[in-house]
């Protein structure tokens, strides 16, 4: 035998060995790197939607509720504009930047941008000629017009800056860029009503800040992408659409249902009862704003090991954000069930209290949906079975939202709305268990999630008991319950170990053995 038949066996131990510790370094990089980009996109989301709070603070107190009824009803036709016509073009660069070959980046943006300009104008021409025919309180804002048209063609176009540098690689620029604008709209929108107190100077600054977004995302594209510049390329933009419309048609027919129960009390009531739903429905703001910066943080490394043939690391990734989430979302749901009233009260004032147990009512089902797997469909290609669905979940939302409706009020309008939405999650859960080729119960993590579930159940009767003996001012009430919450849910992390699992996904403490 010679001396290199003699040594193969244990060369090939060390390669195995050497084999093994480079996947591990990937691994942890990997790993580091989503966890880096979450946390700032969280971070943003989360100081974005505390923005989004401090305005209305402003304008509940310097406009009539008739008003912000109709300030409410603008933002709902912008976000129904923004489900409709973007056509999931922005998303699928999710899909396209990380797969794309040297010299498209640029394409592939200039494609989107063009696209969103095309259908930001037919939005205005479509809008114009539907306002009369839309629902009674709709049709209120005729008024406004074009102005209400404008701002939600514009707004279209601005939405590519949402996922452009984060799709791009560069979630801290994203960032960077949500907390800046967050911090200028809302001293824009606050200093508008207090100047003018008028529904109509507010419409124009919200096109000002529009446009301002747009500029935004031209500079990124321009100055700071990974490749700048602007180009087009009908091939390819055949290609993106050839992808994204049966995404659109399946994200479309899910935000859709989420508005489902706030179109119906528009079709229904006047602006001020609308005024109450909308309040109500910022605890969805919330989960998304939660949420969604780690779906945008984990979706190219899920869609690159996914293109890859990588579906062990991607559903051992996809176990790790079930679980931060798991750990995460339902003890925040579970604190704003808890000081619903107080938070409306303090926040919208007593005129709006009515909107705090359909706060409560929106919050159970971002607890129920708390394993959202839609997103994932994006990087398995299934989006015909997601469009299908998803529309039968829609028709089931609408249906069971009237139904609610004649029967309990607004809250069940919002009740059967929430319904459709957590058929269509677990539906999509299912689906991605089966691409990755495991169950259910393998990809989230059960053990936690139920001694999590009794933890944050608990801390809610807490903060009850608490906030029932104490005759107090409605700050202090706030302060109590919250702190009977956190200091019951926090122990109880500490009694069940939950803990253990969080926080090495939270400080990268320990990393995957593989």
């Amino acid at each position: 035998m010679t001396r290199a038949e003699q040594t193969a066996p244990l060369r090939r131990k060390y390669e195995s060995l050497l084999g093994r510790a480079a996947y591990r370094r990937r691994a942890r990089g990997m790993g580091s790197g989503i966890r880096r980009k979450a946390g700032f996109l969280a971070a943003a989301g989360l100081l974005e939607y505390a923005m989004q709070l401090a305005v209305p603070v402003i304008l509940v107190r310097h406009l009539t509720k008739q008003e912000f009824g109709d300030y409410r009803l603008m933002w709902l036709l912008a976000q129904a504009g923004l489900i409709l016509f973007p056509l999931f073009l922005p998303q699928s660069l999710f899909y396209f930047l990380p797969r794309a070959a040297p010299g498209t980046r640029r394409k592939l943006v200039g494609n989107t941008f063009a696209t969103l300009f095309a259908i930001g104008a037919l939005s205005n021409l479509l809008l114009l000629g539907l306002m009369p025919v839309l629902p009674s309180s709709i049709g209120g804002l005729q008024p406004y017009s074009p102005l209400v048209q404008i701002f939600v063609g514009i707004w279209i176009l601005a939405s590519i800056l949402d996922v452009l540098p984060t799709a791009d690689g560069k979630a801290q620029w994203g960032a960077c860029v949500t907390i800046g604008f967050a911090i200028v709209r809302t001293a824009a929108l606050g200093g508008a009503a207090v100047a003018s107190g008028d529904v109509g100077w507010i419409l124009v600054v919200m096109c000002g800040l529009a446009m301002l977004k747009v500029g935004l995302a031209v500079f990124y594209a321009l100055f700071a992408a990974q490749e700048r510049g602007l180009g087009f390329d009908g091939q390819l933009a055949r290609a993106q659409l050839k992808y994204s419309l049966p995404f659109a048609m399946a994200d479309g027919f899910f935000a859709l249902r989420g508005q489902a129960s706030q179109w119906v009390v528009a079709a229904n009531f006047s602006s001020s009862a609308f005024a109450l739903i909308s309040i109500a429905s910022t605890a969805m703001l919330l989960g998304t704003l939660t949420r969604q910066p780690l779906g945008n943080a984990l979706l190219p490394n899920f869609s690159s090991l996914v293109g890859d043939g990588n579906v062990d690391g991607a559903r051992k990734l996809v176990s790790k954000a079930y679980l931060l989430l798991a750990c995460t979302l339902p003890p925040l749901f579970g604190l704003l069930i808890a000081t619903a009233d107080d938070l409306v009260e303090l926040i919208y004032t007593r005129e709006y209290l009515g909107a705090a147990p359909l706060m409560q009512i929106y919050s159970l089902g971002q607890i129920a949906t708390v394993f959202g797997a839609g997103q994932l469909l994006w990087a398995l290609g299934l989006g015909r079975q997601a469009a299908t669905i998803s529309a039968i979940s829609l028709l089931l939302s609408v249906a069971l939202s009237i139904l609610g409706l004649q029967s309990f009020g607004l809250a069940g309008a919002v009740a059967g709305s929430i319904t459709g939405l957590v058929l269509w999650e677990w539906w999509a859960l299912i689906k991605v268990a089966k691409a990755l080729r495991t169950s259910i119960a393998k990809l989230i993590p059960m053990d936690q999630t139920w001694k999590v579930a009794f933890v944050v159940a608990l801390g809610v009767l807490v903060a009850h008991i608490v906030s029932s003996e104490l005759d107090a001012s409605v700050f202090l009430r706030l302060v109590a319950k919250s702190s009977a919450f956190m200091t019951t849910v926090l122990l109880g992390f500490v009694l069940t170990k939950v803990h253990h699992s969080v926080l090495p996904l939270l400080f990268g403490a320990s990393e995957e053995r593989v």
